[in-house]
């Protein structure tokens, strides 16, 4: 599985890894996954310097309508940190507050409680 994630009880973040080629399905099963564990409402923090994508503008908007979906039908989310390693990636993902500074990324949603 591309994404890997872990509570962090100390911060109240959720730390997720990604690795390799991103499709959609493995956006929605990082999701599902985080709505398991029950850290869907938890600060996120997504290190994705490691990663690819592969999402046309069509699964783009099947991820918003995903996440909008969840959020009305599940409470979902919370702050998001994304952090990437190419200026593409960075400009593409302004949609999540997107930083090249894991550290920065960390102060952004430990400011937000």
């Amino acid at each position: 599985m591309p994404f890997t994630h872990v509570s962090d009880a100390a911060t109240h973040i959720v730390r997720a890894t990604a690795h390799g080629l991103i499709r959609f399905d493995d956006l929605a099963a990082h999701l599902q996954a985080l709505m398991d564990a029950g850290v869907a409402r938890v600060p996120q923090l997504i290190d994705a310097r490691d990663a690819e994508h592969d999402l046309p503008a069509s699964d783009i908007r099947r991820l918003v309508e995903l996440v909008s979906d969840l959020r009305a039908t599940h409470g979902f989310g919370n702050r998001t940190a994304l952090v990437v390693s190419t200026p593409v990636d960075f400009g593409m993902a302004r949609v999540y507050a997107v930083f090249h500074d894991l550290g920065e990324a960390e102060v952004w949603l430990r400011d937000a409680r």
